[in-house]
């Protein structure tokens, strides 16, 4: 992916509306302390849209899981853009190692509880796996 302008990633059966270039873009070093730099970027471009603390918390939640779980992975990129109340964000990282899966946190567990996050507040969310990496998005609305 270097020097490659990263894709969003727009599901099918969205309308044509939303087929538009991301707002914001930004490419992130894959370690733990850009983290909060993603959650800056995303508060920046979303300023003043309804959704943004939603959006906030769960870029910072798959920025995290691309950083513990793609190890392989040198960059990850956040791309945002929104069409009224809509907003579209994809968290893409280039490594190829594991797939994202689900799993069930209990009790006192500190880790697994990303994905339960994101499918109580996204509307849509899924990924998409290529050979140059894995694209992890959602949609949210207020």
């Amino acid at each position: 992916m270097p020097g490659a302008s990263p894709t969003v990633c727009v599901p099918a059966g969205l309308p044509s509306a939303i087929h538009a270039a991301p707002a914001a873009t930004r490419t992130f070093a894959r370690r733990t302390e850009e983290v909060p730099a993603a959650r800056r970027f995303i508060r920046d471009a979303l300023a003043g849209h309804p959704t943004c603390c939603d959006a906030e918390l769960l870029t910072c939640e798959l920025v995290t899981n691309a950083v513990q779980h793609a190890t392989d992975a040198a960059r990850v990129t956040v791309a945002v853009l929104h069409r009224g109340a809509l907003v579209h964000v994809d968290v893409i990282d280039d490594g190829c190692i594991g797939l994202p899966h689900w799993r069930e946190a209990e009790g006192h567990d500190e880790d697994g509880r990303g994905f339960q996050l994101i499918n109580a507040i996204a509307e849509r969310w899924g990924f998409l796996r290529e050979r140059s990496g894995t694209c992890f998005w959602f949609e949210i609305v207020p």
